[in-house]
């Protein structure tokens, strides 16, 4: 009993952060604002929270449970242009923000370090992503 009470503390505990993390990660990248701003929709703002609370919530309930659609494959395509212009425009965000590194480097008095620092993270990422499907695609 007590067992299941921790996981369930640590799976909530677990939950809040990576939801802080996503809504944190939004803002810093000032997405909305963004297409707000460009699509020139300031009176439309409410809808835009409205859309991005509904759609988290859906995806979240897709992902814990056995749902699936079966589309035809001209609706998947039109749904892959839409996803692939919201990763164009996360992206984008996420180049605009990686200016954090120069400064992370001026700051820590690193700048002859840059090089080794990019190689660290482009090492992790490749190693992490090979684990990913080498290692724990085969255990699923």
């Amino acid at each position: 009993m007590l067992k299941s009470i921790v996981l369930i503390a640590i799976g909530t505990s677990a939950g809040v952060i990576v939801g802080n993390a996503v809504a944190a990660f939004i803002t810093l990248l000032q997405i909305i604002p963004r297409l707000i701003q460009n699509s020139d929709t300031l009176l439309y703002i409410k809808w835009y929270e409205r859309t991005l609370i509904l759609s988290m919530t859906l995806f979240s309930l897709a992902y814990f449970t056995n749902f699936s659609l079966k589309l035809p494959i001209y609706f998947t395509v039109i749904l892959g242009i839409f996803f692939g212009a919201f990763i164009g425009i996360f992206s984008s965000a996420l180049a605009e923000v990686l200016n954090v590194i120069p400064v992370l480097t001026k700051k820590l008095e690193l700048e002859d370090y840059v090089f080794y620092l990019l190689i660290a993270i482009g090492l992790g990422k490749v190693s992490g992503s090979l684990m990913n499907w080498l290692v724990l695609v085969k255990i699923k």
